[in-house]
């Protein structure tokens, strides 16, 4: 085909033993009719050498191992010549090159069926993550339909709890509210006739019914008057902390506080205290605390560091901290004047609590101080039982208030009432701003009176006492308002005195030889 003439046999056999003739195709008649001879044209013509594209009439017999390259016979004299090149036989470059390539087949055939099986595991995941899918989705729906039921139940029975909780107390207020009331008809049924008595009866039956009348309204107003336990009113709702246990949380009847830190301990030197007697709160996050023994001031930050002392003559013991200009007034044992101390504890002034004329000549022991509400100074002197109430720009007097109980801790609620606790006393007075006892309130430990009333504080919620019956026996008692019982805050204090609150709410207690403090939560 490639020199297009017919040959027989012998010179089809000759025609192949030549190298340049080798690749010619050469088809037989047959084949020519059948129209064979395009294809094995074809066939020729991929496999018949390639022209050289340099060396025009050439074909390409070699393969340059240098350049990667097929060349022909010229080249290699001219541009591919050894032995900077090396060169080897086509057929020969074709065989070596496709048993190298072969075998490379088997890794990559290795790697196909690798990736091919890993094709095939991809797919089954697919179709187990759509049945795991299903079946997690289920799990979820059933879980998730335990815990509604759960939390549905929780909220039933913590329902039915609260309303049991308010039929219970409003069974105890309902009879409260009737003693009050029997004993509000008894009262005025008892009045209405002893007026009636004194406004019409003639002399003789008045005189006659006067012995019998008296007793009875003398009776009647030594009686104690019925009480309501304020602590009936309180209900609260606690959430729990995430929902990982599944639980709403707990209906609180009382509120709770905990101790949230302590610093100090007995002694004399930094961080430390010798009879911690009252405490104050100075703006914004300093506590000042009197050390009584050590005759010093302590001021601490909120969280127990101490910053610094201020070295005081006396023993000090009442202190507080005025709102305006954030001072601290400072009373000193067996000194006849108060003195009043800047924000950066230099003293600012000191002033008498009686008129100049009696400096000296009248004696005073001055215990306690506060802080009114108008920002004016009280100041308790438990030798002549007085409060007496200075200016808080200089401490004039302004005026001197007789109270009935020996003022060694003090404090005024919202209402200006003054809440004064004295030394051997087992109460606390409430009085009004003219020093006349509105109430009075009688601590108890277990049921039994307590030993020693000691500092006292408020808020909004009503009255804070601290009290012991010696070492490590202290408790801190909350109070309504009227001086009725809530709860028990704290207990197991060493020997508790002064108590204050700070700006954030925490409540501070000087205890001898350490602070504590507290929250509520």
């Amino acid at each position: 085909m490639d020199c297009c003439k017919n040959m027989c046999s012998k010179c089809t056999k000759f025609h192949m033993k030549f190298a340049q003739l080798s690749v010619h195709v050469i088809s037989s008649l047959d084949d020519i009719r059948k129209g064979k001879a395009s294809s094995y044209q074809i066939k020729s013509k991929h496999q018949q050498h390639s022209k050289c594209p340099i060396h025009e009439g050439e074909v390409t017999r070699f393969f340059c191992k240098t350049c990667e390259v097929l060349i022909c016979r010229d080249c290699t004299v001219i541009d591919h010549r050894m032995p900077e090149h090396s060169y080897i036989d086509r057929n020969l470059a074709t065989s070596t090159y496709k048993q190298s390539l072969a075998e490379l087949f088997s890794p990559l055939e290795n790697s196909m069926t690798k990736l091919q099986e890993s094709r095939e595991k991809v797919s089954r995941m697919k179709e187990d993550l759509g049945v795991t899918v299903k079946k997690v989705m289920a799990e979820v729906q059933d879980r998730a339909a335990e815990i509604r039921a759960e939390v549905t139940a929780q909220e039933n029975h913590m329902l039915e709890d609260i309303k049991n909780i308010q039929t219970d107390r409003e069974q105890k207020l309902d009879e409260c509210e009737k003693t009050m009331g029997l004993a509000a008809e008894r009262f005025q049924y008892s009045l209405d006739t002893a007026k009636e008595v004194t406004r019409t009866a003639s002399d003789s039956d008045f005189l006659s019914l006067y012995p019998t009348i008296s007793k009875d309204l003398i009776l009647l107003a030594g009686q104690s008057m019925p009480k309501v336990d304020n602590r009936l009113a309180f209900l609260k709702f606690k959430q729990s902390q995430g929902v990982g246990g599944i639980s709403l949380g707990e209906v609180v009847v009382e509120g709770k506080w905990e101790l949230c830190r302590e610093f100090g301990r007995q002694g004399s030197g930094p961080g430390e205290f010798n009879v911690a007697w009252d405490i104050a709160a100075r703006q914004p996050d300093e506590i000042a605390v009197t050390d009584c023994l050590n005759k010093r001031v302590v001021i601490c930050s909120i969280d127990g560091k101490q910053k610094s002392t201020i070295p005081m003559e006396g023993y000090p013991r009442g202190i507080a901290a005025t709102r305006s200009d954030n001072r601290l007034v400072v009373v000193e044992e067996a000194t006849s004047h108060v003195k009043v101390f800047n924000s950066d504890n230099t003293l600012a002034y000191k002033f008498p609590t009686v008129p100049p004329s009696e400096v000296g000549k009248t004696a005073v022991d001055l215990r306690s101080v506060a802080v009114k509400n108008d920002f004016t100074i009280a100041v308790g002197d438990v030798a002549r039982m007085v409060l007496t109430v200075h200016s808080p720009t200089d401490g004039e007097l302004l005026h001197t208030i007789p109270v009935k109980i020996k003022p060694y801790f003090l404090a005024f609620d919202s209402n200006d009432r003054v809440i004064i606790r004295g030394l051997s006393s087992q109460t606390v007075n409430i009085a009004d701003g003219n020093g006349t006892t509105k109430s009075t309130i009688k601590p108890t430990i277990n049921g039994q009176p307590v030993e020693h009333c000691n500092g006292v504080c408020t808020d909004s919620s009503g009255i804070y006492v601290a009290m012991c019956n010696g070492g490590n026996t202290g408790h801190i008692h909350h109070y309504d308002p009227q001086g009725g019982f809530l709860q028990c805050i704290a207990q197991g204090l060493h020997y508790p005195q002064g108590i204050t609150f700070t700006s954030d709410g925490q409540l501070a207690v000087a205890d001898w030889y350490s602070v504590k403090m507290y929250r509520q939560v």
